[in-house]
């Protein structure tokens, strides 16, 4: 089971650290410069990043898969697998920005310099299923870690639509249960 965990080391770096509990690991180091175009998987749209990256993925000429990264204003966001109901949107809209689930750190990371930048704009955004897709994808449910330099950590959950923020206060989250579930402090402790 993944697990994120956010640490603040003795010189004020502020970290977003991870497990990655894979049987196989198929992801590479990445830097992406600023103006990184790339094309979504969901709807072939393409998207022009504002700000530079690395993190951890993997690129192709039909895929771009970002699990967990650090952008050029220390925003940092990790992909976490959630098989919890996620709400993944079915209908095209091109007023939103539609995007594939896993997708999801990656556009954030290439047009967000903070976690409040991102919360302003949250809604513009929708994770889709593939039903409408041409490239099957399939059920792609994911939750998000997130923190940058202010110290403000947060989990974004698609339980329903606009996505949810949460703030995560102990600045650990891991695969499942939802995150609500996750804080509940067991009756036989």
């Amino acid at each position: 089971m993944c697990t994120s965990i956010y640490q603040v080391t003795l010189d004020r770096t502020h970290l977003l650290a991870r497990t990655m509990d894979w049987p196989v690991l198929a992801v590479s180091p990445l830097f992406l410069p600023r103006h990184f175009k790339w094309a979504s998987v969901y709807h072939h749209r393409v998207y022009e990043n504002k700000y530079a990256l690395v993190g951890g993925g993997s690129l192709s000429a039909s895929r771009a898969d970002l699990s967990d990264g650090v952008n050029e204003y220390g925003l940092m966001a990790q992909k976490l697998t959630f098989d919890n109901g996620a709400r993944l949107v079915d209908e095209p809209n091109p007023a939103k920005v539609q995007l594939a689930a896993y997708e999801f750190v990656l556009y954030l990371l290439g047009n967000f310099k903070s976690v409040a930048d991102l919360v302003d704009h949250l809604a513009e955004i929708e994770l889709m299923s593939d039903v409408h897709n041409d490239i099957k994808f399939g059920k792609s449910e994911m939750h998000f870690a997130l923190a940058d330099p202010t110290g403000r950590v947060v989990v974004v959950e698609p339980t329903r639509q606009p996505m949810r923020v949460i703030e995560n206060p102990l600045g650990v989250v891991t695969n499942s249960p939802d995150y609500d579930r996750q804080l509940e402090v067991p009756h036989n402790c």
